[in-house]
């Protein structure tokens, strides 16, 4: 045996015995995926999950045919947004680089009306969200800088609207059925009206105030606000019945295989109407679209309304009234832009008042609508008020 055979037997005994020291002796074990990943932190770059990795490759089949802006509404108005089809484009880039390009991110309503006319079915407004996560996973203290009031807010309130109007006083019991009217309701709204229509049609409830469902947030971009879903299901409930769809949407994807989710229009009925003969338009909220049972049984309560239904054309069909995908705390110039412009339509279709089943939608379209001599009016209320139970 020559120098360099023992050499290497040498060697090669040493880090054997080294290899089973380590397994013999107790250490602390670390993940070296995380550790790999951390040598990245400092440039803002994280890893993909197996569900982010299928959104980037779904973006592969777009072939920038142009289809997806000639359907949006928020690109024909504003000239910073340049469009689902620059989403799309952005996606592209890496992650730190894009925080400069917000006004395309946060001029986006998420209302997928791009996604239906795509022929190769990218999902466009998931990618924009899935980019907006991006921006507050790397950076997050450049994002809450975009945000002040709403950092503010849940910091003061734990919700991202300001300080509740009213609170209810009494614990939720065990078992107990639980109305959750969601943050925007208990800051703008007036929960405790909605608990007592829901008696009047002979359902007893216990409010869960001052919790937040995280669905607007999820909107802007926020990664895993759960601390509101985490307290509700402490109540133990066995039903929890929402007034908004935000909130509806945000809870059927948490909690609906953990407790019955039922949003209040399930729980309508038809009957004798005040708006016989009167043009109505039925203004459908973004956040619904996943639920088509829901827009069903908004069609066949319109029909016992008695009253003469009008559409928008359907190019004009789905848009977003400007409180969807965050635009109310990006850009309120903006979104109010949209809700004059989705008002001027509803107007040019011929219709006298505006129904829709959502108090975002219902409040900021109700402005312009007044000054276009219309109204706008929650579909539920309708119902409940033409029973004589309001």
């Amino acid at each position: 045996m020559d120098q360099k055979q023992l050499k290497s037997l040498v060697v090669l005994g040493y880090n054997f015995a080294l290899h089973i020291l380590r397994n013999l002796i107790p250490r602390k074990r670390r993940n070296q995926a995380e550790v790999f990943k951390g040598y990245f932190k400092s440039d803002w770059i994280g890893a993909f999950t197996p569900e982010e990795q299928e959104l980037i490759f779904n973006l592969e089949a777009c072939t920038v045919c142009g289809l997806c802006n000639q359907v949006c509404l928020p690109a024909f108005l504003d000239g910073k947004f340049l469009g689902p089809e620059h989403l799309v484009s952005c996606a592209g880039r890496s992650q730190p680089e894009y925080i400069f390009d917000l006004d395309n991110f946060y001029h986006c309503t998420l209302c997928g009306k791009c996604e239906e006319v795509c022929p190769e079915e990218v999902k466009i407004s998931q990618l924009a969200l899935l980019m907006r996560r991006w921006i507050e996973r790397v950076n997050p203290e450049r994002f809450w800088e975009i945000f002040p009031q709403v950092r503010d807010n849940l910091e003061r309130f734990e919700n991202p609207f300001g300080k509740p109007r009213e609170s209810s006083s009494d614990k939720p019991e065990p078992g107990a059925k639980i109305l959750f009217t969601g943050c925007y309701e208990q800051v703008f709204g007036e929960p405790g009206r909605w608990q007592e229509l829901l008696k009047s049609w002979g359902i007893e409830t216990a409010r869960a105030d001052g919790l937040c469902c995280g669905g607007i947030l999820e909107e802007l971009g926020v990664n895993r606000f759960d601390s509101g879903m985490e307290k509700l299901l402490a109540f133990k409930p066995a039903e929890i019945i929402t007034t908004c769809p935000h909130c509806y949407s945000a809870l059927k994807k948490k909690v609906s295989e953990q407790v019955p989710v039922r949003f209040i229009l399930e729980l309508a009925e038809g009957g004798a109407s005040e708006l016989a003969g009167k043009r109505v338009l039925y203004f459908k909220p973004c956040l619904l679209r996943d639920f088509p049972e829901l827009e069903e049984k908004a069609l066949k309560l319109l029909e016992g309304l008695k009253a003469e239904l009008v559409e928008y054309p359907k190019e004009e069909q789905g848009d977003c009234c400007g409180a969807g995908g965050g635009i109310i705390f990006y850009e309120q110039d903006f979104a109010h832009q949209l809700a004059e412009k989705k008002v001027q339509q509803a107007k040019k279709a011929g219709a006298e008042i505006i129904l829709t089943e959502c108090t975002l939608c219902q409040n900021l379209l109700s402005a312009p609508a007044k000054e276009q001599g219309l109204k706008v009016e929650r579909l539920s209320r309708v119902l409940i008020r033409q029973g004589g139970k309001e």
